[in-house]
């Protein structure tokens, strides 16, 4: 895969060079600290992945991106930020990005989220394989249904709508889908502790209190930030597809309005109160139903 790294941290376009080469992710076929500059060169070498500053000198990243779609640019693009505003990213994610990486930036974070990307194209060029494939038998259309998604994928594109693919948490509950996927147990039915057990047990971890405990506030962690997001999200628009599909359908609606107050109002961050078993019962049902 090509890539194009936009940042005008000459230091942080370096360290990013030097990851995508020596985990083998690809080439770095473009560098640039000018948005501006950069969007007739990106267009021209079509990179598959552009990595882009959020915040720039003469043009945000934000502003780049929608320059890029507007111009019918058809690369994943991954936006780093050091700040974690939430209204802006929201909008990032309206304007077409993928995912976000933080900074200050570090290798395990970088590898993470591009393979995450690089998962997504090559199944999209499978799909599309499938189908051109497809188009060459008559009434193929007619006769066929498209392919089914993996489990996996189906996880990873829910968690990339709510904005959770990087957090440590997701892998816990992915871990999690795939037992009661496998088993067909109905949540509702098992205590979560025991859940958590045995989710350990199935990585061959450490199953003692401690752990089952570490592996809750993972899991709480990552919802909060998925009701961070959505909130951010409605704040943004209300009718955005992703906020009616999710917010409520995943959280208390109470708590939503509570966070999207918050935000809006930028008060003091609270302990959201969220419910896993709840969220963990949605996801299951939408997974459940996309296969």
């Amino acid at each position: 895969m090509n890539y194009f790294i936009l940042d005008d941290d000459i230091s942080t376009r370096k360290i990013m060079h030097r990851i995508i080469r020596e985990e083998v992710l690809g080439d770095v076929i473009g560098e640039s600290d000018h948005p501006i500059e950069a969007e007739t060169e990106i267009l021209l070498l079509k990179p598959d992945i552009v990595l882009i500053d959020l915040l720039m000198p003469l043009q945000d990243g934000i502003e780049t991106v929608r320059h890029l779609k507007e111009k019918n640019f058809s690369g994943k693009i991954i936006m780093i930020s050091q700040i974690e505003n939430k209204e802006m990213v929201a909008k990032a994610y309206k304007n077409g990005i993928e995912y976000f990486i933080h900074k200050p930036v570090n290798r395990v974070e970088v590898t993470a989220v591009i393979n995450n990307v690089l998962e997504k194209i090559k199944m999209e060029q499978s799909l599309l394989k499938i189908k051109e494939s497809l188009n060459l038998f008559p009434f193929a259309n007619e006769q066929n249904t498209p392919p089914k998604q993996s489990p996996k994928a189906i996880i990873e594109n829910i968690f990339s709508d709510l904005g959770i693919l990087g957090e440590n948490g997701s892998r816990d509950i992915e871990e999690i889908m795939n037992h009661l996927l496998r088993n067909d147990i109905d949540i509702n039915n098992i205590s979560l502790k025991s859940l958590y057990k045995v989710v350990l047990e199935n990585q061959k971890l450490d199953t003692s209190e401690n752990a089952v405990k570490a592996l809750e506030q993972r899991l709480r962690r990552a919802i909060i930030q998925a009701l961070t997001n959505l909130a951010s999200l409605g704040l943004t628009d209300y009718t955005h597809p992703k906020f009616e599909n999710f917010a409520t359908k995943f959280f208390d609606f109470h708590e939503v309005r509570l966070k999207m107050n918050e935000i809006d109002e930028r008060k003091t961050h609270r302990n959201s109160r969220v419910n896993i078993r709840k969220f963990l019962h949605a996801l299951y049902i939408e997974v459940k139903g996309q296969l």
